[in-house]
């Protein structure tokens, strides 16, 4: 079978085409993500001209499309009233932050104080549930979608199911006992969509040639990079992006972990947000202002002394949501001769990789089965040229990183394709 797989990311949407019986991936295209323009609220529009520039680019080199798997940013969502004209319409991402105090939001949806017991997730500014009341159409009748069905819906036909996967990073949704928390109750004019998990469902077709392609997947971007993976019991996944996560193989909750399921209900424990590109940028545009030199980013990718290792702690959790965030931000433990541009750059490259370090030697001491391999993802994991270098002196564990050609997502993607095409056979 033949498969179109698209990855609608925060910073980059990304399409390539993969021969699920030769194995073989070719025509890989990519085109601006909604991130890039810096909003909150993208018009569904900017979405389905950037499908159309992606159906396009496929039809143009002749191939033909059996199927198509898509995966897309988490966390953010549509509410459509007329899914005729639901182009006028828009998306609200995870980088909107309109609810002033989650508590009480939490205490209005979740009165019995168990939101992280029901949805797996800690509760965070950008989620769904903290923005969806202050959505126009909250007290009106509409339909919830995230991007997925959004994109089926313009172009195709939906069948009015959503998968497990992105239903369950709204943050109204029960992952254990599979069901919509708050639609009747709380949320009584919006109507939600049948979830399921199962790998090889269809949730609609979109039309290429006249042909009727089915849709499959749609799930959030961060399942699509751990299916890329295999993970082993003992093994941890860093992957950094335009934001970062921990995460590794599970079926239970862990400390401090959150619990994300995946297909036929499985699942794993994640750590999400960590500050990894976003915050990067934020200290890019500063530095670069404050000495007048475009020195961030070349600086930052080359490799760094770990023999005398900066002792400027920073705090990179500079964006409401993030992994600790706090209000107030602090350098500590500057000394005299430290703070230039040089060792202000060390800095922040030792104070990302600490994370991560952070996370992983708490979990070794808290564990009785320690972790014995980092595998590390993501384009950043191969342009910082000592990140594997720095973050196994700082945990003592052996780092791999994974030199993809190909983005994780769509490696993911295409492990989809095989199962299904050996289903389909």
């Amino acid at each position: 079978m033949n498969f179109l797989l698209l990855d609608f990311g925060a910073s980059r949407i990304k399409s390539i085409f993969f021969d699920s019986r030769g194995d073989e991936f070719s025509e890989l295209y990519s085109t601006p993500g909604a991130s890039l323009n810096n909003i909150d609220q993208v018009p569904l529009e900017f979405f389905f001209e950037s499908f159309q520039q992606h159906l396009s680019y496929i039809k143009s080199k002749n191939k033909k499309v059996d199927a198509i798997i898509i995966c897309s940013e988490m966390h953010g969502f549509a509410l459509v009233k007329d899914l005729i004209k639901i182009e006028k319409d828009y998306y609200t991402s995870w980088r909107a932050n309109y609810c002033k105090n989650i508590n009480s939001e939490l205490e209005f949806f979740f009165p019995n104080n168990n939101f992280k017991n029901l949805t797996g997730m800690y509760a965070r500014k950008g989620l769904p549930i903290f923005n969806i009341r202050r959505h126009k159409y909250y007290d009106q009748e509409s339909i919830f979608l995230t991007l997925p069905e959004c994109i089926i819906s313009k172009f195709g036909e939906w069948n009015g199911t959503m998968s497990k996967s992105l239903s369950a990073g709204t943050g109204l949704y029960d992952i254990k006992n599979n069901q919509w928390l708050c639609s009747r109750n709380k949320i009584p004019n919006i109507k939600f969509p049948e979830v399921k998990s199962e790998i090889d469902h269809i949730y609609g077709h979109i039309k290429i040639n006249r042909k009727k392609v089915p849709v499959y997947g749609s799930i959030g971007d961060l399942q699509a990079c751990i299916l890329s993976l295999d993970l082993k019991e003992n093994e941890i996944n860093v992957n950094l992006g335009t934001g970062s996560q921990v995460s590794k193989k599970t079926q239970k909750d862990d400390k401090d972990f959150e619990l994300r399921p995946t297909f036929n209900n499985e699942f794993f424990s994640t750590i999400t947000h960590i500050p990894c590109g976003r915050a990067l940028n934020t200290f890019s545009s500063i530095i670069e202002k404050k000495f007048k030199n475009k020195i961030f980013w070349k600086k930052f990718f080359m490799k760094s002394d770990i023999s005398n290792i900066n002792k400027i702690a920073i705090d990179l959790n500079v964006f409401e949501g993030s992994y600790k965030y706090k209000s107030k931000k602090s350098l500590k433990d500057i000394e005299e001769g430290d703070f230039d541009a040089n060792s202000l750059i060390d800095s922040i490259k030792f104070s990302l990789v600490k994370q991560y370090a952070d996370i992983i030697n708490s979990c070794n001491r808290e564990n009785k089965n320690p972790v014995s391999k980092i595998i590390l993802t993501g384009a950043l994991a191969n342009k910082i040229i000592d990140f594997k270098s720095i973050l196994n002196l700082q945990t003592k564990v052996d780092v791999e990183i994974i030199h993809n050609k190909i983005d994780s997502s769509l490696v993911g993607l295409s492990k989809i394709s095989k199962y299904i095409s050996k289903t389909k056979n």
